[in-house]
């Protein structure tokens, strides 16, 4: 009797082992066999992590505060396109980006994110001569918002040469796009010059340094001589450092 309960036992023992054991291998062939979703992909915090980490944190920093402005004329014959940096300072929420995005009053502004749309509250700074704009807008949920002036460069070693930069913006209402590049030169202490690509509607993006330090913005692409005549350097990019901000017109009420 003893060893006949011993059997039933571990018979059941057996069974229950190997049901965990069948049931494990269906759960893991279940895993294998599942798609990623379009959703999961287009994550803003999907990034290789072919790249050191340092690296994959100024990505996400750049993807995380890109956000598209949308601006309309007084008669609403002129629309712009242009990108921005979305940020925090003095417990309000604001954008850095072109002078030549806006193209109307506060009220034809908005900005746009992951199909996530605020209100421009009102222009703070609109910067004729340095070519851009400081717009406070209504707090966005979908984006997480650098912070001013932690997050700005002030080292020289920032802006050193061959420093490798990211930026993130929407060309031609496409992205968000990452691209990223190198500073390459300086022109009279006036405009980063960067090895890269931009296109019509990437202007004011944010660029980064590598060590998540916000540089500057994008202001437009260089314009030289080739055999051809006159052309656009689609490369090199011409980028406005944080420096020529008047960040201190953020606390004027």
């Amino acid at each position: 009797m003893k060893r006949f309960f011993k059997l039933i036992v571990t018979g059941i023992l057996s069974f229950t082992l190997g049901a965990g054991i069948g049931l494990g291998v269906i759960y893991s062939a279940q895993q294998s066999a599942k798609v990623t979703s379009l959703g999961e992909v287009e994550q803003i915090t999907n990034i290789t992590k072919d790249l050191a980490s340092s690296h994959r944190r100024t990505i996400r920093k750049s993807r995380s505060s890109s956000v598209r402005i949308m601006s309309l004329s007084d008669d609403q014959q002129v629309f712009a396109s242009a990108t921005g940096t979305y940020f925090t300072a003095y417990g309000r929420y604001f954008v850095l980006t072109v002078n030549h995005g806006i193209q109307g009053p506060c009220e034809l502004t908005r900005v746009e994110a992951s199909d996530e749309f605020v209100d421009c509250v009102r222009y703070i700074d609109l910067n004729e001569r340095v070519d851009y704009a400081l717009v406070e807008i209504e707090k966005l949920s979908t984006r997480t918002p650098i912070k001013i002036p932690q997050d700005v460069a002030k080292d020289d070693l920032d802006f050193a040469i061959m420093t490798e930069i990211y930026y993130t913006g929407f060309p031609n209402g496409a992205g968000p796009l990452t691209l990223d590049g190198k500073i390459i030169g300086y022109m009279s202490g006036d405009f980063i010059y960067v090895k890269s690509y931009a296109w019509s509607g990437s202007s004011g993006a944010g660029v980064f340094a590598s060590n998540g330090k916000l540089i500057g913005y994008v202001l437009a692409l260089d314009v030289g001589y080739t055999e051809y005549g006159i052309d656009v350097l689609e490369n090199i990019v011409f980028v406005v450092p944080v420096t020529a901000v008047r960040w201190d017109s953020l606390r004027e009420e």
